[in-house]
């Protein structure tokens, strides 16, 4: 795929690891110069040094607008413009005993939750706007879920997070469209990451009972995440606008489901 993101300035968040580290790299095995951020400071440098010269670290919590601000004007000091944002950091509860019915849902996980994915994704958004309208250019990915699509049960905080994600990812394209920038959305479905290696995939038998729910029946790779926003940020998808792409094996398209 031609994507011509050869020189183009690029911003991942929540790039240590997992999804969000297999787009910077094929962001920059693309030709884009990437930053990533991360709050894990030593995990994000190791990741940045071994994906290579076209990659930089630059810390950040995303639940922090000062800390946001801070990385978007390194980024824009640096290289006088930013093209691509991809903002993937997100979290979800990781222990079999957070996920539970609204009635006994803790509020610190809730708060938690919105502050970083919802919030957080707000505030990325808002910075990587303000640059994109004043070149009137550029191309944001907001990471999602399937969660925001369909009523997955015992999570109620991230689904209403990605829900919101979702919605914002709409209302932005409709805003910044006529400036130039193109605002879109993918939702992972189960993704072999390291907190779902361990919720799901280290047990036989819960790993069959939720691959069972997949047409495909196994959970997606991160590189095949990354396939999708490279296409979303590249010149192929010129002109998608407003859309969340599903990356899910099929599940959201009808099969029977009880997570």
């Amino acid at each position: 795929m031609q994507t011509g993101l050869k020189g183009k300035i690029a911003v991942v968040t929540g790039a240590a690891q997992g999804i969000g580290r297999a787009i910077a790299e094929a962001l920059a095995q693309s030709g884009a110069l990437v930053t990533i951020s991360d709050i894990q400071d030593e995990k994000g440098r190791a990741t940045a040094a071994e994906l290579g010269g076209n990659v930089v670290f630059h810390p950040c919590d995303v639940s922090d607008p000062e800390q946001v601000r801070g990385l978007f004007d390194s980024v824009v000091a640096r290289h006088g413009r930013l093209d691509i944002a991809v903002n993937n950091a997100g979290i979800n509860t990781s222990r079999p005993e957070d996920r539970v019915t609204v009635d006994r849902y803790s509020e610190e996980i809730w708060h938690r939750i919105m502050n970083v994915d919802l919030h957080g994704t707000f505030y990325c958004c808002k910075a990587e706007a303000a640059q994109m309208v004043k070149q009137q250019s550029g191309a944001i990915v907001n990471i999602a879920s399937i969660a925001g699509v369909v009523p997955l049960r015992l999570q109620v905080g991230f689904v209403a997070a990605k829900a919101g994600v979702i919605r914002m990812t709409e209302a932005m394209a409709c805003e910044l469209g006529p400036m130039g920038i193109r605002v879109n959305c993918v939702s992972p479905g189960s993704t072999l990451v390291e907190g779902t290696r361990q919720l799901f995939y280290n047990n036989r038998e819960t790993a069959e009972r939720l691959v069972s729910f997949i047409p495909q029946r196994r959970p997606g790779e991160t590189h095949e995440i990354a396939g999708a926003v490279l296409f979303l940020v590249s010149d192929a998808g010129s002109y998608m606008n407003g859309h969340n792409l599903v990356v899910d094996g099929g599940w959201t398209c009808g099969f029977s489901r009880d997570f």
